[in-house]
């Protein structure tokens, strides 16, 4: 394979011919794009059938399981309905800003995150696509594997059906409860009727149990006086039995990231079909993608109306939504809330990454990229509100289940729910399967939940993949090579480089990659897209703006001129900042091995976690560094030919 810089070096456009004598990027912006401005540009470009076709696309991209398990999580944390506030705040002055921009330079530009810049006379800026397409690939590796739990999970539902038993139930034949320790009042502890055949404990006594502030106690809790440690084996364990067929069946999780231990065929069948999925959505561009997503983009939304009728039918479901939507003003005296809204908002609508500049490079130049922008990113944060509407109700009905199971569990209070896991995959592979495998015919809603699962999850991945293909097609890296061949070759490439990810240590690997491959790329990539049009050259912006009036007949008014100038810069800049605050962000210095903490993190995961996200920034730097060394010779040369 041939080096960045040699490809960009020998692919500038036909139609600047003369932008290799040019002695800086900044003697020229106002020509060239104005140049491009008259012509179509990307002539033979693929496009989407139609509109409705880019606008689903747009949507699966957005919605993806972030919605699902982010959001609610965040609300259950940051204040309930409260969290809402920071939340479309950082929707109007980020969010909606950044997207509209990216939908707006990958159309009018026809290009993707590559070509826009050389479409702005900023060729030297190169680098920053290629950042952001390295960050892309990096996601779309461990995002794959997410499927493939999906996937398994889906599968295990199916064959589980004759057993009528859905395989993380502790119904399960053979599975046996582990011991559970509690801690009774000393007064009461070796009463005959303090635990009861069933149910664990008895009812009655549950005032005279001490209980952690949030949470179930364990063995090396610290009680205060006048309670003391008694074990007991219950009959019924639904968290326990979920945790341990995440852990076990599904991970089969080693002891911590230094035992990375062999491949798990179960996982490698789920994680190949998912590949090979992949590869069949993409093989021909958005001429085979955008077919699919009228199904993959459509049908959580019908999952998701399902879901929420039955969730408002459950037990306790009441006080699970009552929770959501009242809102706890006092947590927004704390930076920290205003800080995950903002960072939600930026992962949620995917801007950075480069696929939302190669969707709208395929759509239609008319189109009004604004209202497309507005609408993609309004479905996305109401699609996060309504998913909260259904998760927190089954979470209601979780605590009301496990309120007999164990008496530091009330039903009332889903703080102490906080015990089993909610944030990300907890909520979505130990939570809610426990709800599920409770709830009226489990398989029929397991099914529906993890097929949206899968719906949410694809129509993102082969957004990535899409977004790295249209990179190395502008780059012309592989010219000849045809699309099914060159979705073969990086989804082959993907898949091998994947392959750690589902190895009995992969899960670590798995976190390592999610915390550190993007933290900084990101929030570099969107403030060079700002700050290069809107203060590198008065005439970039002007000539922009004019473009999208001739073009869409929308003139951009003051409000994105004021958040690409001043707002978003000085976000996204506080944001790049605090992203070096924490030096630790897996909590390496102080895991335990699995299973008696988490799983072991080695201090070196810190630094190779840290030069993981850095290759897409020295990428910036050697291409712009190579293309700033070529603009010199070519000056010399012209200065020679002068003299």
């Amino acid at each position: 394979s041939r080096p960045f810089c040699y490809c960009l070096e020998h692919t500038a456009p036909s139609h600047f011919p003369l932008k290799s004598a040019m002695s800086s990027d900044e003697s020229s912006s106002e020509e060239v794009f104005l140049d491009s401005a008259e012509g179509e540009g990307g002539e033979g470009r693929p496009q989407y059938a139609n509109k409705c076709e880019l606008m689903l696309s747009l949507v699966g991209y957005a919605v993806g399981l972030g919605n699902i398990w982010r959001f609610p999580y965040l609300a259950y944390t940051y204040g309930g309905a409260a969290f809402l506030i920071p939340y479309f705040c950082a929707l109007a002055v980020l969010g909606l800003p950044l997207f509209v921009l990216e939908l707006g330079l990958g159309q009018m530009l026809r290009q993707g995150t590559l070509g826009v810049w050389k479409e702005l006379g900023r060729e030297r800026m190169q680098g920053v696509g290629v950042a952001a397409t390295i960050c892309t690939f990096l996601v779309s590796l461990y995002y794959n594997v997410i499927l493939a739990w999906t996937l398994y999970y889906l599968a295990v539902t199916l064959l589980a059906l004759p057993s009528g038993i859905l395989p993380w139930s502790h119904e399960v034949p053979g599975f046996a409860c582990p011991e559970t320790f509690m801690f009774p009042k000393a007064s009461v502890a070796d009463n005959a009727d303090l635990f009861t055949v069933g149910a664990g404990f008895n009812e009655s006594y549950r005032s005279d149990f001490w209980c952690p502030v949030f949470g179930i106690p364990t063995n090396t809790s610290e009680a205060p006086p006048g309670y003391v440690l008694r074990s007991f084996t219950p009959e019924e364990c639904p968290a326990r039995a979920a945790v341990k067929f995440w852990s076990e069946s599904v991970l089969h999780q080693s002891s911590g990231m230094d035992n990375i231990g062999g491949l798990q065929p179960g996982l490698l069948a789920a994680y190949t079909v998912m590949w090979i999925l992949v590869y069949l959505i993409v093989f021909k561009g958005v001429s085979s993608s955008g077919k699919v997503v009228y199904f993959t983009a459509l049908m959580p939304y019908v999952a998701l109306v399902a879901f929420f009728i039955r969730a408002i039918t459950l037990d306790n479901a009441m006080v699970g939504l009552n929770f959501f939507l009242k809102p706890d003003f006092t947590k927004l005296t704390n930076f920290e809330v205003w800080q995950r809204a903002v960072t939600q908002i930026f992962y949620s609508l995917g801007v950075g990454f480069g696929s939302l500049i190669a969707f709208a490079s395929y759509g239609q130049k008319k189109d009004d990229f604004v209202g497309n922008a507005h609408k993609v990113a309004l479905i996305n944060c109401a699609t996060s509100v309504f998913a909260g509407t259904v998760v927190f109700p089954i979470l209601g009905y979780l605590a009301h289940e496990m309120k007999g199971v164990n008496p530091c569990i009330e039903g009332d209070n889903l703080e102490d729910l906080k015990s089993i896991g909610l944030s990300g995959t907890g909520l979505a592979f130990i939570a809610f399967p426990i709800a599920i495998s409770r709830m009226p015919l489990p398989f029929t809603w397991s099914f529906i939940f993890f097929a949206m699962l899968l719906c949410l999850g694809i129509d993102s991945e082969f957004a990535m993949i899409e977004s790295v293909m249209t990179v190395i097609h502008d780059a012309n890296v592989a010219p000849g090579m045809s699309k099914p061949a060159m979705a073969a070759v990086v989804c082959g490439v993907s898949y091998v480089l994947g392959l750690i990810f589902i190895t009995e240590g992969g899960i670590y690997w798995f976190t390592l990659f999610d915390y550190y491959s993007c933290v900084v790329v990101l929030f570099f990539v969107t403030f060079m897209e700002v700050f290069w049009l809107m203060w590198a050259n008065d005439s970039t912006y002007t000539n922009f703006a004019a473009k999208v009036k001739k073009w869409t007949g929308r003139r951009l008014g003051l409000f994105y001129k004021v958040m690409w100038k001043f707002v978003c810069p000085i976000i996204i800049l506080g944001l790049f900042i605090m992203a070096f605050s924490t030096h630790d962000l897996m909590g390496a210095e102080t895991s335990e091995p699995y299973p008696q903490g988490d799983g072991y993190l080695p201090k070196w995961s810190i630094y190779f976690g840290w030069k993981l996200g850095m290759p897409p920034v020295f990428a910036f730097a050697a291409i712009y560094m190579v293309k700033l060394e070529q603009d010199l010779d070519v000056s010399r040369a012209v200065r020679a030919v002068k003299e």
